[in-house]
């Protein structure tokens, strides 16, 4: 049968937690907080004296909060504006704006490389091509070092346009594209049969339908006569983590699914109940499964419910909760670790595959693999196929 898409966004690798409600947007008033207030109160004096340009105020006072936060020198801890805040909570709605490509890191030049561009993405109508490397935007210039935070500078307001900087192979060239970002439809959940027993499901985010999309994913496959499901997470780079135990939830026994170990050594452990389905697994992975992927290829290898294929994962074992302010605006901090079910940190060390598969260099950027191309997906289908679970 045809493959069947569930659409919806795409955004930075993460773990994330929302905390409902709102702070207030005072500073601490200590010591240090007085004379970094008599310090800033100085340095505007002196620009509204001397600075020969226009000054924004606005601007200003966003560039304080960004880079007062940006100070603590974690990746993962950011200050959002109220209109970046907006843009990034409508991607956990399935709302994208972006350019519209699926990015990876080309292990032979450490670039980020497109993988796929959308069709009738603004990618695609500027002339944006899949096998070309992304090496800067915004002004920005950005290697495979700078994956994370490269979706944070392309995206942006819908409307809006950004300079992207590619280098194309085929052609030896580097160019400058000026693409207008818009909403984009990216497939969150897509899934089919391989054969007359085998499904395949693709889980590329965990955002906020992915659940509920999932299960009937899952329930249309055993429907058609699944005996056994293919869960590929491979360049899945993470997403909400109380929608990622959800559906860890349905694939174990009761047990732990994660623990989280906040800054004052508080562990916390989720836990999943006795209802589950035991239809055989294997997960694929590789370097660009992230975060929620790991807490998710984690637990099904711990219960022992699932063999993995491919490579180690990406080690990012660390949660971000966001924190909204009244006035629109936000924080992203890094606020726990997380531990698989056995107790084990992946944080920078990742997940070693049961089956380690290794795809070939030059087919790690193509955008469609082949069944015949697609070493781990035939290592999946062997390993369930021979029962190896």
């Amino acid at each position: 049968m045809a493959r069947k898409t569930f659409l919806t966004s795409t955004g930075t690798g993460f773990v994330l937690s929302l905390v409902v409600g709102f702070v207030g947007t005072a500073f601490i008033n200590a010591e240090s907080g007085v004379k970094i207030n008599e310090k800033m109160d100085a340095i505007e004096q002196i620009l509204e004296e001397n600075y020969v340009g226009e000054i924004n105020s606005q601007k200003m006072e966003e560039g304080i909060y960004k880079g007062f936060v940006s100070g603590v020198g974690d990746p993962y801890t950011s200050y959002f504006t109220p209109e970046e805040f907006e843009d990034f909570m409508s991607q956990t709605r399935g709302i994208y704006v972006g350019i519209g490509v699926q990015m990876t890191i080309d292990k032979t030049d450490n670039n980020i490389t497109i993988v796929e561009v959308f069709p009738n993405s603004p990618a695609e109508k500027a002339g944006i091509l899949p096998k070309d490397k992304i090496i800067g935007a915004a002004g920005t210039p950005l290697t495979g070092d700078d994956f994370d935070i490269a979706p944070e500078i392309i995206t942006g307001k819908e409307g809006t346009s950004v300079v992207v900087k590619i280098y194309r192979p085929s052609t030896d060239e580097t160019m400058d594209f000026l693409v207008e970002r818009a909403r984009v439809v990216y497939p969150s959940v897509d899934y089919e049969m391989l054969d007359d027993q085998i499904g395949y499901i693709h889980l590329r985010q965990f955002e906020e339908l992915t659940h509920e999309q999932f299960k009937e994913a899952l329930s249309d496959l055993e429907q058609q006569g699944a005996k056994g499901i293919v869960l590929d997470l491979r360049n899945n780079t993470g997403g909400f983590l109380d929608v990622t135990e959800d559906i860890v939830d349905e694939l174990i026994p009761k047990g732990i699914i994660v623990s989280t170990k906040d800054n004052s050594g508080e562990i916390v452990h989720s836990e999943s109940d006795d209802k589950y389905t035991d239809i055989p697994l294997v997960v694929l992975v590789n370097e660009q499964s992230a975060s929620a992927s790991e807490v998710l290829s984690g637990a099904l290898k711990d219960h022992s419910r699932a063999k993995l294929v491919g490579t180690r994962t990406f080690g990012k074992g660390i949660v971000q909760t966001i924190l909204p302010f009244v006035d629109g605006s936000a924080i992203k901090i890094t606020t726990a670790e997380y531990y698989t079910p056995s107790g084990i940190s992946i944080q920078g060390i990742g997940i070693e595959p049961d089956y380690l598969v290794e795809l070939p260099v030059e087919l790690m950027i193509e955008p469609d693999l082949t069944l015949e191309q697609d070493l781990q997906l035939q290592k999946a289908i062997e390993v369930l196929s021979m029962g190896d679970l």
